[in-house]
């Protein structure tokens, strides 16, 4: 019986952050407000606030969701190597975020102004766990430079050093300082470019040349 409530609260949820999605593409994130909400997802407004607190609670939950989206992607299609599941990991970023700009524009224009969001951050260290994840696995298999004696590489800190970066670009990218194409070739840069300061021989020149820097003679 709580299975059967458990699945019908989880199916209003999703109907809900389906709404979400559809007022921001009309509208912008200053359309969604929790009335109109409710009117569209065929809910109650009170019904709303107890399952998500406010409208930034919302689109926290919003922004959730498009993170467990993109851990199915990876799952479905998961890498072997773990450089390379790096690098999905921040494909599967864009691939989400490309495949609804209307969306994701406005929301990540807000996280920008709104740094402080209640609950974003729990969202921003579950994308840097799945990071950190793969580069471990990377270092114990040796893949990386050797650090000074009694020092190891801090995949951690790296893990949100890349998230970091590729959040910076985003921000340009959702105030329209540059385009989705400008944003995919600086992100690709910066990965590429920040890989290839940590990996071994040549897969350090591998990194380098998919980054853009290297032409030919």
């Amino acid at each position: 019986m709580v299975h059967g409530w458990d699945e019908r609260q989880q199916r209003t949820r999703n109907e809900v952050l389906d709404a979400v999605g559809a007022l921001i593409a009309e509208g912008g994130v200053e359309f969604l407000t929790m009335r109109r909400l409710a009117e569209r997802a065929g809910v109650a407004v009170a019904t709303l606030y107890n399952q998500f607190g406010d409208r930034e609670g919302v689109i926290v939950a919003y922004v959730g969701r498009g993170l467990d989206d993109l851990e199915q992607r990876l799952d479905a299609e998961p890498a072997d190597d773990p450089i390379d599941a790096t690098r999905a990991v921040f494909e599967a970023l864009d691939a989400t975020i490309g495949a609804d700009p209307r969306v994701w524009q406005p929301v990540f224009a807000m996280i920008r102004s709104e740094a402080d969001l209640e609950g974003l951050g729990a969202v921003g260290d579950r994308f840097a766990a799945i990071v950190e994840h793969d580069l471990a696995k990377a270092s114990v298999d040796g893949r990386f430079v050797d650090i000074d004696a009694g020092r190891v590489l801090d995949t951690e800190e790296l893990a949100w050093h890349l998230l970091g970066q590729r959040l910076r670009v985003l921000e340009r990218w959702a105030v329209g300082a540059i385009t989705w194409a400008e944003y995919t070739e600086i992100g690709r840069l910066g990965l590429e470019l920040s890989l290839a300061a940590l990996l071994r021989g040549d897969e350090r020149i591998a990194a380098l040349r998919r980054s853009g820097v290297t032409r030919a003679q």
